[in-house]
This record gives C-alpha cells, structure tokens and sequence, in this order.
C-alpha cells in the first residue's frame, strides 16, 4: 500500500479564502457603478426641458381643482411663467414649483405668430383648449399635447 502524504499548514494556507474572494468581488463591483454613473444619462436638455414643463402644467392643474381657482400657463418662445386669477386679474405665480422657467440653451418654444400662448385650467380642471406645444431643440422637437379633459401628455417628435 502507498501512504499518503498529509498535506502541511503552508500547502493548506497557498489558496484563497472566502473572505478574500468576497472582498475582490465587493470591490470590482463598487468600481463598475461608479464607471456606469459617470456616463451622462443620455437624455437631451430638449427632453429634460419637455418633461419638466409637462409636470409643472400637470401639477398647475391640479393645483386649480385644489384651490378651485383658475390657473394658467404663459409660453414665450423663450420660457414659460404660471398664472392664477385673482380678483378678476392674472398674476403671476412665483411660489415653487410655479416659478417663471427659460428653456435650456439651444431649446425653444414653437407659440405662433403672436410670440405667446397661454392654456388655462378652470377650478374643475379642465383647459379652455385643447393645446399642443412644439418644443424645437437644434436637431429635435417634442410636442407636449394637453387633451380636452386636462390630460397632459408627452408625444414624439412634431410632423
């Protein structure tokens, strides 16, 4: 019979443990978020600037039916402000989130011959019109729709 050599405590210990791999994984995977957040999110001003006017107008809406007063929406070609009817007059709301905004640079706003929109919302929530909002960027556009029941929706890009 052939007897086998017990291994030694410096051939036991030559390998890795558990901890150590543990530890390795744990690090290369903290270095891998930090390599994926850095990269930029890949949306455009255009679009941040499209979502964040949705919202607003969205929350503006609501906020007429909340108070049951009128509320409006002013759009420029080069920025948009909030309004609210008080004693028979528009103001302008400067209460956050309600603040006047300008677009982003290279962003502007599609509003027609007369240089401005504006879409209200009655106390019930419903707009005097139907509206749609082209947003041009420099080599897209957005639309943002506001249905006839106050629905405010982001589309594609303008036809």
């Amino acid at each position: 019979m052939i007897a086998k050599k017990m291994p030694t405590a410096n051939e036991i210990a030559s390998g890795f443990t558990l901890v150590e791999l543990m530890v390795v994984l744990l690090i290369i995977g903290l270095m891998a978020s930090v390599v994926v957040f850095s990269f930029p999110s890949g949306s455009s001003k255009l679009e941040e600037d499209a979502q964040r006017f949705a919202a607003r107008t969205a929350a503006l809406r609501d906020n007429a039916i909340l108070q049951s007063r009128p509320m409006a929406v002013q759009i420029t070609p080069s920025g948009y402000s909030f309004l609210e009817r008080r004693k028979g007059s528009w103001s302008v709301i400067e209460d956050k989130p309600f603040v006047s905004t300008n677009w982003s640079s290279g962003v502007t706003a599609n509003t027609g011959d007369n240089g401005t929109m504006m879409i209200s919302f009655e106390s019930t929530g419903l707009p005097s019109d139907q509206a749609e909002l082209v947003l041009q960027g420099e080599t897209q556009s957005r639309r943002v729709l506001i249905a006839p029941m106050g629905d405010v929706k982001l589309a594609g890009a303008a036809p």
